[in-house]
């Protein structure tokens, strides 16, 4: 199985760097998390739904960024944004930390027909391998501190909490021996 390729239940379903093409699929799927997590009693990603966009999707997209997981209909199963750099949010987490080559992982997103199926875990897995294959020695990662389900999902993941700083949990996992 290539490193491309994520076997969930029967379902073969292919990683790949998301285009241009992709942000109205994005956008929705973006939508569907933040109405989910709105529903599930969460204030996580409230701006989606008041229409402000603090990622800059298609900035992401364009710097090659965004990647996304497709079924053989190229439906999106998964998307999360891979950063190469620190945006004014992660800097501003970090910066009681020693600032080392690293990837920040934000918007895990998973559609719902294939929640429950422990993909988080498997896409950190391999966003922690992409970070590795193109030079970075950690993968970094936030979420608000009362999240206890996230928090005990980025342990179980072999990432390491660092410290909390203005409520939220910043989290490292190093991709390089």
């Amino acid at each position: 199985m290539s490193k491309n390729k994520i076997v969930l239940s029967d379902t073969t379903l292919t990683m790949r760097e998301a285009s241009v093409s992709d942000g109205g699929s994005l956008q929705q799927l973006m939508i569907d998390t933040a109405t989910w997590l709105k529903e599930s009693g969460s204030t996580q990603w409230g701006d989606i739904l008041e229409g402000k966009d603090v990622h800059q999707l298609r900035d992401r997209i364009r710097d090659g960024e965004v990647f996304v997981l497709c079924d053989a209909d190229e439906q999106l199963a998964a998307a999360f944004i891979l950063r190469k750099t620190a945006s004014e949010w992660d800097a501003g987490l970090w910066r009681n930390q020693k600032q080392v080559p690293a990837r920040y992982l934000h918007r895990l997103m998973i559609a719902r027909k294939y929640a429950g199926q422990n993909l988080s875990l498997t896409l950190l897995d391999w966003a922690s391998g992409e970070s590795q294959r193109t030079g970075y020695d950690f993968l970094r990662l936030d979420c608000i501190a009362s999240n206890q389900k996230l928090n005990t999902l980025y342990q179980s993941a072999g990432f390491t909490k660092c410290e909390t700083v203005d409520g939220f949990c910043i989290y490292e996992k190093r991709t390089k021996e």
